[in-house]
């Protein structure tokens, strides 16, 4: 019998919290695991919108949307990549992953397809990126209803 509810639990679409997360403005969760490639090719088709860092003579910045998609294929369950246009760039680190993972659980959500903010900041072949982002999901005010077993 429990063969069977997990059977059928599995056919289940998994929800996706797709709203837009909104932070602080304070930019301070950090992407990890940065695709260089993807950020240089990205930098050079919008090279005209960033502008110089304050008191860098040789760092951009820029600020633009990502987006924050789970991550499970051959990783584990609570991985979360970052996307911009399409392209991935980097992930976010274990723990904080994680915990946007356990709350999005709490809200009653399996998955994640959201945008949020970023701030690149760097030049070809050296980047930072960190994310406008509250980890607990504050503005997320309502729980998807669980299904009855």
């Amino acid at each position: 019998m429990k063969f069977l509810k997990r059977l059928v639990a599995k056919q289940e679409l998994p929800s996706t919290l797709t709203d837009r997360l909104w932070g602080q403005e304070v930019f301070d969760v950090n992407v990890t695991a940065l695709s260089t490639k993807s950020l240089d090719v990205y930098w050079k088709a919008t090279s005209n919108e960033w502008r110089r860092k304050e008191g860098e003579r040789h760092l951009y910045e820029y600020r633009t949307d990502v987006t924050l998609v789970s991550d499970t294929e051959n990783r584990a369950p609570h991985a979360m990549r970052v996307e911009i246009a399409g392209k991935v760039i980097g992930h976010l680190g274990h723990s904080d992953a994680l915990q946007i993972y356990r709350r999005l659980n709490d809200l009653g959500y399996s998955q994640i397809h959201s945008i949020c903010q970023a701030k690149l900041v760097g030049r070809t072949g050296h980047w930072d990126v960190k994310l406008d982002l509250d980890l607990q999901l504050s503005d997320i005010r309502s729980a998807r209803p669980k299904p009855n077993n």
